[in-house]
C-alpha cells in the first residue's frame, strides 16, 4: 500500500513524495520517528519554496496500541509502540513575512537574536478522536521553529543531551513539553529526550530566518540538523564537509612512458590523466600508473610553442613528403632546472649540401649557450642525435627552424625533443653515447633514403664539435673500426689539401698526425686521423689498409671532429667497443 504525503496548500493525497509504509517494521519505532521528522521538514521546505501561507504542526502522545496509520481530515495519525504521532497542516501561517526587511525601529538580527513573530491565524480545530483513541490523554503540539541557522540560541532552546543509559533517542527540533502526570511509566527504552525547561510557543518567540538562506542550508544547515534520522551506535560519523566530492583525484608522478606504434616505431610520452592530456594538446595512448593515467604523446608542427618534456617535431603532413618552399619553426620553452635538450632524428631527410654548405635546405638551432656551436644541418641524418646546452641561455627559449628554399624534391622530418633532467652529457659535447658499443658517424654520411631523390654523402664545412662516450665501469680502452660497406665512395674519407690544391695524403692511403691532417680530421687518442684509410699506424704500419685504432688515454672519452671551408669528403662511420681492463 502506498501513502501520498504533501504539505502546504496541497491535499494530503497530492503526491510530493511517496513513502512505502509497507517497508516500516511494526516493531521499529526509530523508522516511524524518522518518517515523521522527514514529513515535517518536507513541509517546511514546501512552505518556504512555494510561498504558501500554510504550515505543518506535529503532535505526539502516548499510545497503548501497536503500529497503525489513520488518515483524518486535515492530517494523519501514525501510532507506534508506546507513542502516537499526529501530522496536521495549519493554514494561515505566513512564513514569508519572516523574509521581509525590518522596518525602522524594529529590532534586527544584529541587535537581538530573537524577535516576536506575527501571530498566525488560528489553526484548524483538531478532528474528533476516533473510538480507538484515548480521549483522556491530551495531545500536545510541538512548537514550530524556522529552519535557519540560529544567530545566537538561547539556553532554553538547547536540546538536552541524552542520559547515559538511553538506548535510542528521537531527534526533535524543540524539546517536548513535560509529560502529563497521569502517564504511566513503561519498561521499554524511551525514545523521548528527558524533559527540559518549558518553551514559549512559536507565536511568541522564534528564531529569525536569514533572507539569504538557501535550500541547501534549509536541509543541511538548520538549527535542527542534528540527527534528521535516528542514528544507530554503529552509524559512520560525518566528515564535517556535508557532501562528498564527485571525483577523487589520484595524484601520481608525471614520469616518462613509451607506447609501441605497431611494427614501425616506439614513441615516448609523459604519464598524465586522460583529461589533462587532452587539455594540454596531447594524444592519449596506452594506460600507465597502474591504469590511472595514460601515456600522453605530444606531436607538434610548424608554428607551435611547447614546454612539454617530450615532444615530436614533425614536418607538415608527415610522413608524406613536403614538395614546396617552407619556413617551419618550433619554439621550445625550456623547463625550470633543465640544462640540456636532446634531439633524436627519427626521420631527417632534407636536400643534400652543395660543396659542404647547406644551401637549399637548412636545419638551424638557436637560443642555446653562446659558447656552444651547433652546425647547420641538411641531407640525410636519420638515426643521428645532438645535445643542445641551454644552462647559460638568458632567453629560456630554443628555436628549431627548418628552411626549404626551393620547391623541387621532397623533404620530411620527425625530430624527438627531450628536455633532459638527468643523465646529462658532458659540457659542450654535441653527441653523447652511453652504450658499451655502437656506431658513431659524421652527419650526412648515409646514401640510403626514402624521400630525398638527389643525395650525396659528404660532411659539412666549418665543423668544430666533440663526440663523447660515457666510460663504463672497469673500462680501460676503447677500440674503433671502420665497417667496409663498399659502394662508389670510400668507407672513410677526410680530405686535406695544400694551397696548390694537392692532396696531402695520396688516394687510398691513411693519414695520421698534424702534418698529414692539418685542417680536416677526427682525433682519437689525441692523434688526428684523415685520408681514405682508417689507420693510426700503431697496430700495423701498412697505411693502405684499415686497422683497429685503440684509445688508451685516461679520463673522458672524447672524439673531436674539425673541418675547414675548403674541401669535403664522405666522412667516417666507426664501430666502437669499450674494453675491460686486463
Amino acid at each position: 500500500m502506498w501513502w501520498h504525503v504533501a504539505c502546504g496548500r496541497c491535499n494530503w493525497r497530492q503526491s510530493l513524495i511517496e513513502v512505502p509504509l509497507i517497508m516500516l517494521s511494526k516493531r521499529c519505532n526509530a523508522s516511524i520517528s524518522a518518517l515523521v521528522l522527514t514529513l515535517y521538514y518536507v513541509g517546511v521546505v514546501v512552505a518556504i519554496v512555494g510561498g504558501t501561507d500554510d504550515f505543518v504542526t506535529m503532535g505526539m502522545r502516548r499510545s497503548r496500541r501497536g503500529p497503525t496509520i489513520t488518515e483524518r481530515p486535515g492530517g494523519m495519525v501514525m501510532e507506534g509502540i508506546g507513542f502516537q504521532y499526529t501530522m496536521r497542516y495549519q493554514p494561515g501561517f505566513h512564513l514569508h513575512k519572516l523574509f521581509a526587511q525590518p522596518q525602522a525601529g524594529e529590532p534586527t538580527a544584529a541587535s537581538s537574536t530573537e524577535m516576536p513573530m506575527a501571530t498566525p491565524e488560528p489553526p484548524a480545530p483538531p478532528p474528533e478522536p476516533t473510538p480507538e483513541e484515548d480521549p483522556d490523554e491530551p495531545e500536545p503540539t510541538i512548537p514550530m521553529r524556522t529552519t535557519s541557522a540560529p544567530v545566537e540560541p538561547l539556553p532554553e532552546e538547547v536540546s538536552p543531551s541524552p542520559p547515559p543509559g538511553t538506548d535510542e533517542m528521537m531527534p526533535s527540533p524543540t524539546p517536548p513539553p513535560t509529560p502529563p502526570p497521569e502517564m504511566k511509566p513503561t519498561k521499554r527504552p524511551t525514545m523521548r529526550p528527558p524533559p527540559g525547561p518549558p518553551m514559549l510557543p512559536s507565536s511568541t518567540k522564534t528564531s529569525i530566518m536569514q533572507p539569504q538562506q538557501t535550500i541547501k542550508n534549509l536541509l543541511f544547515g538548520s538549527p535542527i540538523e542534528a540527527n534528521l534520522i535516528l542514528k544507530q551506535p554503529s552509524a559512520p560519523k560525518s566528515r564535517g564537509k556535508g557532501f562528498l566530492s564527485l571525483f577523487e583525484v589520484i595524484k601520481f608522478p608525471n614520469t616518462k612512458c613509451s607506447v609501441s606504434m605497431g611494427d614501425i616505431r616506439t614513441m615516448e610520452g609523459v604519464c598524465y590523466h586522460e583529461f589533462e592530456c587532452k587539455s594540454l594538446g596531447g594524444i592519449p595512448t596506452e594506460s600507465c600508473a597502474e591504469g590511472v593515467g595514460v601515456c600522453c604523446v605530444f606531436v607538434n608542427g610548424c608554428g607551435d610553442v611547447t614546454g612539454q618534456q617530450i615532444v615530436y617535431f614533425e614536418s607538415p603532413n608527415y610522413p608524406n613528403a613536403v614538395r614546396e618552399m617552407m619556413i617551419c619553426v618550433l619554439i621550445l620553452n625550456v623547463r625550470k632546472g633543465v640544462q640540456q635538450l636532446r634531439l633524436d632524428f627519427q626521420m631527417f631527410e632534407l636536400s643534400r649540401p652543395t660543396n659542404g654548405d647547406c644551401v637549399d635546405d637548412q636545419f638551424i638551432v638557436s637560443g642555446h649557450n653562446t659558447n656552444f656551436q651547433i652546425p647547420i644541418l641538411c641531407g640525410i641524418n636519420t638515426g643521428q642525435h645532438i645535445y643542445i646546452h641551454v644552462g647559460d641561455s638568458n632567453e629560456g627559449k630554443v628555436y628549431l627552424s627548418v628552411f626549404v628554399k626551393v620547391s623541387s624534391g621532397g623533404r620530411s622530418f620527425n625530430i624527438k625533443v627531450t628536455q633532459v633532467e638527468d643523465d646529462l652529457a658532458p659540457n659542450n659535447c654535441l653527441q653523447y653515447f652511453t652504450e658499451t658499443e655502437g656506431i658513431v658517424k659524421s652527419f650526412n654520411y648515409d646514401t640510403d633514403g626514402s624521400i630525398v631523390d638527389n643525395r650525396e654523402a659528404t660532411y659539412f664545412n666549418n665543423l668544430n664539435y666533440a663526440i663523447c662516450l660515457s666510460r663504463m665501469k672497469n673500462v680501460c680502452s676503447v677500440s674503433y673500426n671502420t665497417e667496409q660497406l663498399g659502394g662508389d665512395q670510400p668507407d672513410f674519407q677526410i680530405v686535406n689539401k695544400d694551397e696548390a690544391e694537392n692532396d696531402l695524403i695520396s688516394d687510398g692511403q691513411a693519414g695520421a698526425g698534424i702534418f698529414n691532417c692539418p685542417d680536416d680530421f677526427i682525433a682519437i687518442n689525441s692523434v688526428p686521423l684523415c685520408g681514405e684509410r682508417f689507420n693510426d699506424g700503431r697496430e700495423t704500419e701498412d697505411f693502405t689498409m684499415h686497422s683497429t685504432v685503440r684509445d688508451t688515454a685516461a679520463g673522458p672519452i672524447i672524439l673531436p671532429f674539425r673541418t675547414d671551408a675548403e674541401y669535403v669528403g664522405r666522412g667516417f662511420r666507426l664501430l666502437y667497443r669499450q674494453e675491460l681492463c686486463v
